[in-house]
């Protein structure tokens, strides 16, 4: 049986490398279609799983950062991120 962290990051996955193609209509009816299934994940699930996805990703850029603290590293990445947010 699969982890469920590890299926709803897989899904968050999925999302992600489909939202960078072209075709984000298609991509935004499958999310879509996904989000609304009676019979799949579900959306705390799938925003978990997002949340996963993104914290991976943001480690891996304090690794290769150099950081010698990689939770208070990603942390200032995304301190830094937000504020840089256009408003």
């Amino acid at each position: 049986m699969t982890n469920p962290a590890t299926a709803s990051t897989r899904v968050a996955v999925e999302f992600l490398t489909l939202w960078m193609e072209s075709d984000r209509l298609g991509a935004a009816e499958h999310m879509e279609r996904v989000l609304n299934d009676p019979n799949g994940p579900g959306a705390p699930s799938i925003i978990a799983g997002q949340c996963n996805l993104g914290m991976l990703l943001v480690l891996m850029l304090a690794r290769e950062r150099g950081a010698d603290d990689l939770m208070e590293t990603a942390h200032g990445i995304l301190r830094d991120l937000s504020q840089d947010l256009p408003e």
